[in-house]
């Protein structure tokens, strides 16, 4: 299987600006990703999708040396990571590289383990699936959440029987955490979506806490992680 490895970067943030560069442990956010992706899977190409000059500068480093800039019109906060991935693979297309599979991985999310996301591409292989994606247990319980409007708030999730204690909720909900997407790129050009209900295998991380970076806590929280884990 040739795999695409896509670790979409746009310059643009709202929440922390130039959030892809930000600092962590004297490192840029997008470091910990590239570092990742260069370990997870022997026949893969490490692929940058970025509006920014400042970002093409710093990957070189690690070789990665395409001359692809992502143009303005897909890296909008309203574009779709979809549409960023089908212009890369077009792109990359024209210069006779084609690629069996694509793993999105965001550098938003630092806190993977290499042999996890190594497992789980072997498991899409092995199993010739179609999409997958990664999941983590959720800490808040649906039938504790809701939804506030205006003066009046509702449960999201309703169920009479509502368990009183936390130690009595199922294992069963999870959330999809973002760390890693793995879709078959005929399926995605076919269906147009990275994931759907019909075709894509959740896959279980062991780990208790995934951080998807969107604003400062979350950074704190990232940094501190990293600087136990390093």
């Amino acid at each position: 299987m040739k795999l695409l490895i896509f670790i979409p970067a746009r310059k643009g943030s709202k929440g922390i600006k130039n959030k892809n560069m930000v600092l962590i442990k004297k490192k840029p956010l997008i470091y910990y990703t590239i570092k990742l992706a260069k370990k997870i899977y022997k026949n893969s190409t490490i692929f940058v999708s970025t509006d920014s000059v400042k970002i093409k500068k710093y990957v070189t480093k690690f070789n990665i040396k395409d001359h692809y800039i992502r143009p303005s019109y897909l890296s909008r906060d309203s574009s779709n990571i979809f549409d960023s991935i089908i212009h890369a693979l077009s792109w990359l297309k024209k210069k006779n590289q084609i690629y069996d599979a694509v793993i999105i991985l965001q550098p938003t999310s630092p806190l993977r383990d290499v042999s996890t996301v190594s497992d789980a591409i072997k498991i899409f292989k092995k199993k010739n699936l179609n999409s997958m994606m990664s999941v983590s247990r959720m800490k808040e319980h649906p039938y504790e959440c809701i939804k506030i409007n205006k003066k009046h708030w509702n449960y999201l999730v309703k169920n009479p029987n509502r368990p009183s204690q936390r130690q009595q909720y199922s294992d069963k909900y999870y959330f999809i955490d973002g760390s890693f997407y793995i879709v078959n790129i005929d399926y995605l050009i076919k269906c147009k979506n990275i994931i759907s209900k019909r075709a894509t295998v959740p896959f279980i991380q062991k780990r208790n806490y995934s951080i998807d970076i969107n604003d400062y806590e979350d950074l704190i929280i990232a940094k501190t992680f990293l600087n136990k884990k390093q």
